[in-house]
C-alpha cells in the first residue's frame, strides 16, 4: 500500500473524494482500487456507508481494513501477492447492494466482499454473492436470525452485546424494571423483541419501549415516559452521535441519577462530549476496549494510529473489520489458493488469532465466536470491568 496515501487521517471529504475517483476509473474501464493496480493483486471489495450520517462508522470500518491490509502487504502479502481494496457506497440503502456486489465481482474481479454497515444489508449482499460463490464478511452488529452459504459474520450478535449486558446488569443489582429505547431500524425492533426472552426468565419486566426516528434529538418526551414508568435500567441502542443528546437531556431532567444506561453498541467514538458523571452511568458489553492492556490490543491501537492519526478514537468496529481481513488471510493461507472458492471453503470452521484473542467461525452457522467483555464509560473512553471469555454467536440459524 502507498504509505503516503494511508497515513492521511480519514475524513468525510477524503472518503467521498476517493469514491468519486473510483467511480471515474470505473467509467473509463480501468481497474478500481485504493492500491496501485497490478495483475498480481488479490482483490477485496468493501461496502461502506460513505454518504449519510454515519461517517464515524465508515471511518472505523475503513481504518480497520486499511490497517490489516497495510500490515499484510508490508509483510509480503498473502502467498506472495498483495491485497488490493475497492470501496462502494452502500448509502445505508440495502437495495443498491446487489448491483455493487455484481460490479465488484464480475467487472473488477473481487475474490471477497467486506461489509455492509446496515444489518439488513447483509441479506441483500449475501444473496447476491451466493450466486457467484464469493464470500461476504460482515463485521457489524446484528440481531442474528439470518444465515446464508455466502455470509460469514465477524461482528457482534445479540449473544455478544445485548443478552450478556442484561445478564450482567441483573447480576450486579441494577434493577428488574427495564425500558427499551432505540431508533427505528427493523433490526433494533427485532432485537428488543427477542431481548424480552432474556429479561423475563431473570424476573425482569419491560416497563415500556420506544423507537425514535434516525435523527431524533429531542428525547424529553420519552425521558418523561421513562420516569413515569419507574424503570431502573434503560437498554439504549441509538448508535449514532445524536444518542449523546439523550444522555445530556437525561442528566438535565434528573433521570440519569435514577437509572443505569445499558448502551448496546457503545464505543470510543461516542464518548466525546460526554462528561465524567454521564459516562459513569453507561455500561456496555463489547468485543474490544481501546484502553485494554492485554494481548495484542495495545499494538493494534498503535498500528491504527500510526496510519490514521495519533488522536483518532479506535472502537470495536475497527477491530472487527481488521479481523475480517485477517480471516481472509488465514483462509487463503490454509488453502494455499487465493480464489473466492478457496476462501469460502476455508472460512468455514476457521480459527485465527486477533488482537483480543482467538476467533473461531462456526462451521454450522458461519458466525464467529469472539472474546467479549463488560465495560463502563470513564473520562476519555471505556474501561474493562469484567471479561466474559470466548462467547459463541448463537444466531439462531444454520447454513
Amino acid at each position: 500500500m502507498n504509505n503516503a496515501h494511508v497515513r492521511r487521517p480519514i475524513t468525510r471529504r477524503s472518503l467521498l473524494t476517493g469514491l468519486t475517483a473510483l467511480g471515474a476509473a470505473a467509467s473509463l474501464g480501468q481497474g478500481v482500487s485504493v492500491l496501485a493496480q497490478t495483475d498480481e493483486a488479490v482483490r477485496i471489495g468493501v461496502l461502506l456507508p460513505l454518504t449519510g450520517d454515519v461517517d464515524s462508522y465508515a471511518r472505523q470500518m475503513r481504518m480497520g481494513i486499511e490497517t490489516a491490509v497495510a500490515e499484510i502487504n508490508d509483510a509480503g502479502g498473502v502467498l506472495g501477492r498483495r491485497l488490493e481494496t475497492a470501496y462502494r457506497d452502500s448509502e445505508t440503502t440495502p437495495s443498491v447492494l446487489p448491483g455493487h456486489c455484481r460490479e465488484l465481482v464480475t467487472d473488477w474481479g473481487a475474490a471477497a466482499i467486506i461489509g455492509p454497515w446496515a444489518a439488513a444489508g447483509r441479506r441483500y449482499a449475501a444473496r447476491a454473492l451466493a450466486k457467484f460463490n464469493v464470500p461476504l464478511l460482515n463485521a457489524t452488529n446484528h440481531e442474528g436470525g439470518f444465515c446464508n452459504p455466502a455470509l460469514f459474520s465477524l461482528g457482534p450478535t445479540m449473544a455478544h452485546d445485548s443478552q450478556p449486558l442484561v445478564r450482567y446488569l441483573d447480576a450486579s443489582g441494577a434493577g428488574k424494571k427495564y425500558f427499551l429505547l432505540g431508533s427505528y431500524p427493523s433490526w433494533q425492533n427485532s432485537m428488543f423483541r427477542r431481548l424480552r426472552f432474556t429479561i423475563g426468565p431473570l424476573g425482569g419486566h419491560v416497563q415500556g419501549q420506544a423507537l425514535t426516528d434516525y435523527g431524533e434529538r429531542n428525547f424529553r418526551p420519552v425521558i418523561r415516559w421513562i420516569q413515569e414508568s419507574g424503570a431502573e435500567v434503560v437498554m439504549f441502542c441509538v448508535t449514532r452521535h445524536h444518542g449523546r443528546e439523550f444522555i445530556h437531556q437525561a442528566r438535565e431532567m434528573g433521570l440519569l441519577e435514577q437509572v443505569t444506561i445499558g448502551w448496546i453498541g457503545f464505543n470510543e467514538t461516542l464518548t466525546d462530549g460526554l462528561g465524567a458523571d454521564e459516562l459513569a452511568r453507561i455500561v456496555t458489553t463489547t468485543p474490544f476496549v481501546a484502553s485494554d492492556t492485554e494481548g495484542g490490543v495495545p499494538a493494534f491501537v498503535a498500528g491504527v494510529r500510526r496510519l490514521h492519526g495519533s488522536e483518532v478514537p479506535v472502537g470495536y468496529m475497527a477491530l472487527t473489520h481488521y479481523n475480517a481481513v485477517k480471516a481472509l488471510q488465514a483462509a487463503w493461507n490454509q488453502a494455499g489458493d487465493l480464489g473466492a472458492a478457496a476462501a469460502m471453503n476455508n472460512l468455514r470452521g476457521l480459527g485465527f488469532v486477533s488482537p483480543t484473542g482467538p476467533v473461531t467461525i462456526d462451521a454450522g452457522t458461519q458466525h464467529a465466536a469472539m472474546q467479549v467483555m463488560v465495560a463502563r464509560g470513564v473520562n476519555g473512553g471505556l474501561a474493562v470491568v469484567e471479561r466474559l471469555g470466548n462467547v459463541a454467536a448463537t444466531p439462531g440459524c444454520g447454513v
